[in-house]
């Protein structure tokens, strides 16, 4: 009997080694550039990390690129977390327990762009690929903000897969933009910083804030009688 419960256990020990790794997804963390390029790319395109002019006046990471429509419609992806080497595995694990994932996006074209994300397995397939509603304007930092929901209108397409396929084990952020219909390309200078991953806030959480600005608005109409 012992025999067997041994060779059970060591079963399961091979089968666990065999699936590799199992990483945890660490909430809440930020990548803010500040040490460098943390292990993020933007493919074959030249790119640089700028010590000062963020949005928290420290690190950022840039690049510039001649955007063209992708494999996945008429976006392109700009900037690729696609490692466990990139922020230390960060990012890396189960996405499905409510959260958000923002980053701060700038650039120089002439026109507003939309944000894009996919945000993928580790082999890149499945993955879930959404179109933000922030529009940023041309020179000018813009948080952006997607929360990581089936119910989140954003996501476009799951790769004829489910949500639960896509973002049970992630592997792969990749931010870029949606190019309009009118885009004439160019070179374009894309900026990004402060890459987030945060809880959903609690419906309290959003009661208090809601009940401070109405505090703030109270104070106002009062200096101003």
């Amino acid at each position: 009997m012992q025999h067997k419960e041994a060779m059970t256990l060591l079963g399961f020990t091979l089968m666990a080694g065999l699936a590799g790794p199992v990483h945890a997804l660490t909430v809440p963390y930020t990548e803010t550039f500040e040490s460098g390029a943390a292990g993020w790319a933007t493919g074959s395109n030249p790119n640089q990390v700028f010590q000062s002019g963020g949005v928290d006046g420290s690190g950022y990471f840039s690049t510039t690129v001649t955007p063209a429509a992708s494999s996945f419609g008429s976006v392109s992806v700009v900037f690729r977390c696609e490692s466990a080497a990139c922020s230390e595995g960060a990012f890396i694990g189960d996405w499905r327990d409510d959260i958000v994932l923002s980053w701060y996006f700038r650039h120089d074209a002439d026109v507003p762009l939309q944000a894009y994300a996919r945000i993928a397995a580790p082999a890149n397939n499945p993955g879930a690929s959404a179109t933000v509603q922030t529009w940023i304007q041309p020179d000018t930092w813009t948080r952006i903000d997607l929360a990581i929901s089936p119910d989140n209108p954003a996501f476009i397409s799951y790769s004829g897969q489910s949500f639960d396929a896509v973002f049970d084990e992630v592997g792969r952020v990749q931010i870029g933009i949606s190019l309009p219909s009118d885009f004439a390309g160019g070179s374009v200078k894309f900026d990004i910083d402060s890459v987030s991953i945060t809880p959903v806030p609690e419906p309290q959480t959003y009661a208090m804030f809601a009940a401070g600005i109405a505090l703030l608005g109270a104070v106002a109409r009062r200096r101003r009688r």
